[in-house]
């Protein structure tokens, strides 16, 4: 399978669009299950902290990692193809458009299409603040495309504690697409 794309970072002034495109050698089930089942997602999400929870439905909580980096609500609940949803991702700006309700600090979708044997996960995160938006990039390449692509393809996600920091520098320096 060819390597996976870089992610995407587009935008100006104080606000950016993140966007992920990768392709996955697993059923679309399969990659639905590792993105939405609190069990496979503790293991390629960074720093689970007990407590992460998914509430499956439009309407429901969602908290990942320790809470602080994602305790939002599921906007679109369309198994197994699409999920959205929010999180309070400190988005203090003044060019947020006024869509977003007061506590809404961002906004995640993943959409999933069957592409035969494999999935294309498509996963987009929307205002993310420019000064933070470096680290964001470098976060989804890592961990939702190697790491979620390690653990459907290989059954296992391996850890390379280095490789969020060399992500973020060729991000600041402009990967080459």
């Amino acid at each position: 399978m060819d390597e996976h794309r870089y992610a995407t970072l587009e935008g100006a002034g104080s606000l950016r669009r993140i966007a992920l495109e990768n392709e996955l050698g697993a059923p679309v089930d399969t990659v639905w299950n590792a993105i939405t089942d609190v069990e496979l997602v503790k293991q390629w999400w960074p720093d689970w902290q007990p407590g992460g929870t998914i509430e499956k439905r439009e309407g429901g909580r969602i908290i990942l990692g320790d809470g602080s980096w994602i305790d939002g609500t599921i906007k679109v609940w369309s198994p197994p193809h699409i999920l959205e949803f929010t999180w309070h991702e400190h988005l203090q700006s003044p060019d947020a458009v006024d869509w977003f309700e007061p506590k809404t600090r961002s906004l995640l979708r993943i959409d999933l299409v069957s592409t035969g044997d494999s999935t294309t996960l498509l996963n987009l995160v929307q205002f993310q603040p420019a000064d933070s938006a470096v680290g964001g990039t470098a976060g989804w390449h890592h961990f939702a495309g190697e790491r979620l692509k390690s653990l459907l393809e290989d059954g296992r996600v391996i850890d390379r504690p280095d490789r969020f920091a060399e992500l973020k520098l060729l991000y600041a320096h402009g990967p080459e697409r």
